[in-house]
């Protein structure tokens, strides 16, 4: 049976929508490709319903709890950003549960401040990373063990894609699709295992120069000019 590439999608109250929806919508054109998505909500209902900060809703698969217990398993687990991440910065066991499923996930993508969220969790201390640059000075000082990079449209450090501020999320969803995406014909039963060091992972099939022409497919098909380049970055 052909591989699939799956995304656990963190959402939380007043969670930035265009940080969502736009590397999503990019990665995931379609329900029944490579790329498959589950959402999980930070409450402790695995149906509820969760308000973005322009008030629209976005239903959840599952519970973080149930996401955790669940032997299934899953590839990337997305972080968004969005100033309802401050609220859960400061809950202790939250941060833990968070930082439990990022440990087992071969990816972790996050975008705008949900860098900060993943900071939090302490499973970015001695990577690279960047995030939001509007609050680059205020909050990047608070996780001093991070390498924080304030040029940079994102930043990939082992098994981390961090983004910086909401639109940066959708040129790092191509790079996560040129990173991550494996052709048809390569495909296997074989699954990538995360590494718990936090070094990206192997994955089966994957051939750097198909992956990186449907990323560029992607974002023709999107009429999206891809900025190829994490350096370039003309917002600092």
């Amino acid at each position: 049976m052909p591989i699939n590439h799956s995304i656990l999608a963190l959402i939380f109250p007043e969670f930035e929508a265009l940080d969502f929806f736009g590397p999503l919508g990019s990665i995931i054109p379609s329900p029944n490709d490579y790329y498959t998505l589950k959402t999980v909500n930070v409450t402790n209902s695995p149906s509820a319903e969760t308000s973005m900060k322009n008030g629209l809703t976005v239903s959840s698969t599952l519970s973080l709890a149930d996401a955790l217990s669940e032997n299934e398993h899953f590839d990337t687990l997305f972080i968004p950003g969005g100033y309802g991440m401050i609220p859960i910065l400061s809950d202790a066991g939250l941060m833990q549960q968070i930082g439990e499923l990022a440990d087992k996930a071969s990816t972790v993508f996050t975008v705008c401040t949900g860098s900060i969220v993943l900071a939090a969790t302490g499973m970015l201390d001695g990577r690279g990373a960047t995030t939001n640059k509007i609050v680059f000075d205020e909050m990047t000082p608070s996780y001093p063990n991070i390498k924080w990079q304030k040029q940079a449209r994102w930043v990939w450090d082992g098994k981390f894609l961090t983004s910086s501020g909401v639109t940066a999320g959708i040129d790092a969803g191509l790079d996560f699709i040129a990173n991550t995406y494996v052709a048809p014909e390569e495909r296997s039963a074989d699954t990538q295992e995360a590494r718990g060091n936090g070094d990206a992972a192997v994955i089966p099939g994957f051939e750097k120069e198909k992956a990186l022409k449907f990323a560029r497919f992607v974002a023709f098909r999107a009429e999206y000019r891809w900025h190829e380049d994490s350096g370039d970055d003309p917002f600092v």
